[in-house]
Parts: structure tokens; C-alpha cells; sequence
């Protein structure tokens, strides 16, 4: 496969957590193509494990319009370690801190058009932290515990349904065996 061959870029809109951008690229064949790209800063997931359950958070999306059941997760600051935004993030949604925080995987969550890259963690050991950080600003999340079932559940029900919920239910229930 010849990859295509960058010609140029231009930023068409830089908001706070995305970039929109306009690339002009040669293809293998010698033509020339536009490609619309989201740029980010990634994300990081957390799948949080204590004993039979894991930890989820409701909240409105507002590009599906109805309210969804996720694992935790939060953006990347420049410059961040993605297990620095995890840890951060298990904080700020559940008040909690891993004395376990291993990597799982890392994914692109939508590759044709986006750099979007998705750092998932396995948070273990859960312990309520002395010092919890306020949600960020406009943030509203409500934490619930599920089993793997009742978390099954709410993906057959279109709840759960977002990349790195679906992908961290499937490692959840494999490590089940």
C-alpha cells in the first residue's frame, strides 16, 4: 500500500478541544485529494475494577442527543501523561485513586478522519482520595457501579455505546473468562 503524500494543511476552526483542518494530499495514483481531518489531544479511559463491579458515569451527550452510561474518561492536556489524566479523572468523577493503574490498550476512535487516539486503563485497589478535585465546569456526570451483565445489558440497550465503553466491556469480560 503508498501511503498518500501530505501537500499541505490549513486550519479551518481551533476550538478548545478540537482543531478542524483541510489537507490536500496526493494519492497513489498521482491525483490529487482533499481530506477533512479532527485533530485532539487523545484521551484517556478508565475501566475501574472492585471486585464484581466496575465503575460508570451517566451523562448527556450532546452530539447523540440522549444521556449514555460510560466507563470514565477525560481529555488529554497538552503535555499530559495519559496516566496522569487517568488518575486525574478517576478524581474528579468518583472522588477515587488506584493503587493499580496498568495500561490496557490504545486505540484511535475514528481513524478515517480523526486522530483521536484513546489510552485505556485498568484502575485497581480503589481507595476514596482526601483531597477530591471539583468536576470540571459544565461537567455533569453521575458515578453508578455495575456488573458486567448489567453493563451488557445497557449496551444492548443502545446506553452504552460509545468506542472505549464497548472495547473496555469486551476486555472486562474477557479477563472473566
Amino acid at each position: 500500500m503508498t501511503p498518500e503524500t501530505l501537500l499541505s494543511e490549513e486550519t479551518l476552526f481551533k476550538g478548545k478541544v478540537v482543531t478542524l483542518g483541510k489537507q490536500t494530499v496526493r494519492l497513489a495514483d498521482g491525483q490529487k485529494a482533499l481530506r477533512e481531518v479532527v485533530h485532539t489531544t487523545g484521551s484517556a479511559g478508565i475501566l475501574a475494577l472492585d471486585g464484581d463491579r466496575a465503575l460508570f458515569v451517566s451523562q448527556w451527550r450532546a452530539p447523540l442527543k440522549q444521556v449514555t452510561v460510560e466507563l470514565l474518561a477525560g481529555r488529554i492536556e497538552v503535555g499530559e501523561d495519559p496516566r496522569d489524566t487517568a488518575a486525574r479523572e478517576l478524581n474528579e468523577e468518583a472522588g477515587l485513586q488506584a493503587g493499580r493503574l496498568t495500561p490496557l490498550t490504545q486505540f484511535y476512535q475514528a481513524a478515517g478522519f480523526s486522530d483521536a487516539l484513546c489510552h485505556l486503563f485498568l484502575a485497581e485497589d480503589l481507595t476514596s482520595v482526601a483531597d477530591k478535585r471539583p468536576q470540571d465546569a459544565g461537567e455533569f456526570v453521575d458515578a453508578q457501579w455495575l456488573t458486567l451483565k448489567e453493563a451488557q445489558l445497557l449496551q444492548a440497550q443502545g446506553v452504552i455505546c460509545d468506542a472505549k465503553t464497548v472495547l473496555g466491556l469486551a476486555l472486562w469480560a474477557n479477563r472473566k473468562g
